[in-house]
């Protein structure tokens, strides 16, 4: 592969031998229980691998965002979920504070969570929306010496493992519909009175991601927990959001080429009447070149965009193309696998149609691929894609 340097390489390496060794063992303890994987996460951090895009003054690795890349890749090959909980955790929430975080308020929350020790959560969506911040109703109102924060958010992932919670909430008496002002940023610690968590969500896919709500009342934090300047955080999270979009076109790949692999397997193994599945159907031969096109096609624009990150171009609508075109994929290439399989596709003991349930949620959870397109033509509009 082109973009295979020599300390990609040893990175990869690592996270092969991570995955094959501690990851593969819990697939099915973790989709049978929906269990945060609290374990292999941190696990992760102590071998560096959630905090390979922050700086090494904060923690980090501080290599480049291929090399994030290619770890998002291996894992989801495998487990999904934890790519997932490391995505919201350092790229969202800890994007967030990377961003807009003073020196100070790096080294307390950005410097713990580079290497796991700490997780984050951002609390952003609300029942109104993910991205319809105009009608939020969550809100903080300063008091003597802080802020007072009262309301509800709900799809929020890390929910009862969080650490620290990020919020969004407004600030102002009206949330402008066009530049988003009005709404800020907060951290918030898990233990504050009057912070409440739900119970995690039985979802179709994404299982162990501890996708739930998060409740407020009353909850104070005192002014120096204010992120960023206040009323304008959304500009920041627009770019923070971009990285997290990013994320989703490995993690798509890395999906797709998990249950590729399945059915390839499967289809190479499977024998009726003296041959293969692959050797006997044209139709089984022709579904699989097909994965395997799509494949390396969606391989072809995630690293292509990574490269341009790394040279430190924003792309700002590839990072939304990455989360349409990798659902799209993913969700393609594992509805095919099954169909490959026939019936036994369907037993989730096989373990491929577990692929296509996190490959459909990717398609929604964080953005659904709708509202992203929106934004992209959006962006094609005003000549920035």
């Amino acid at each position: 592969m082109w973009y295979l340097t020599d300390e990609r390489k040893l990175v990869l390496d690592a996270t092969k031998e991570f995955v094959r060794t501690e990851v593969a063992p819990q697939v099915a303890h973790i989709e049978k229980t929906s269990e945060f994987p609290m374990e292999l996460f941190k696990r992760a951090g102590e071998l560096g691998l959630i905090g390979l895009t922050v700086p090494a003054e904060y923690n980090g690795t501080g290599i480049d965002q291929t090399s994030s890349g290619l770890v998002l890749e291996e894992i989801a090959k495998t487990m999904p979920v934890l790519t997932i909980a490391m995505g919201a955790h350092i790229l969202l929430a800890g994007g967030l504070i990377q961003m807009l975080g003073t020196e100070e308020q790096k080294q307390k929350w950005l410097v713990p969570a580079a290497t796991g020790e700490k997780i984050l959560a951002c609390a952003s969506t609300e029942p109104v929306g993910g991205d319809n911040q105009a009608e939020f109703t969550t809100r903080a109102v300063r008091d003597a010496d802080g802020w007072v924060i009262n309301g509800a958010k709900c799809l929020i992932c890390n929910v009862g493992v969080a650490d620290y919670y990020v919020v969004i909430a407004v600030t102002a008496d009206k949330v402008d519909p066009v530049t988003k002002a009005g709404i800020s940023c907060f951290v918030v610690p898990a233990d504050t009175p009057g912070l409440k968590v739900g119970e995690a969500e039985h979802k179709l896919g994404w299982r162990g991601s501890a996708t739930g709500s998060v409740y407020f009342d009353d909850v104070h934090v005192p002014a120096e927990n204010l992120v960023g300047p206040e009323g304008g955080c959304l500009q920041a999270m627009f770019v923070s959001a971009s990285a997290e979009f990013l994320s989703c076109g490995p993690v798509s790949l890395g999906i797709a080429e998990g249950a590729y692999q399945m059915a390839l397997d499967y289809s190479m193994t499977r024998i009726q009447q003296g041959h293969t599945m692959f050797d006997r159907f044209q139709v089984t031969r022709h579904k699989l070149a097909k994965m395997w096109g799509e494949i390396e096609s969606l391989r072809a624009l995630v690293y292509s965009t990574y490269a341009q990150r790394d040279a430190g171009q924003l792309e700002l609508a590839k990072c939304r193309l990455m989360k349409i075109k990798g659902a799209e994929v993913s969700e393609y290439v594992c509805r095919e696998a099954i169909q490959l399989h026939g019936g036994v596709g369907t037993i989730v003991d096989t373990g491929v149609e577990r692929y296509w349930r996190d490959a459909k949620v990717m398609a929604i959870g964080g953005a659904s691929v709708e509202a992203l397109v929106d934004v992209v033509s959006g962006l094609i509009k005003a000549g920035r894609a």
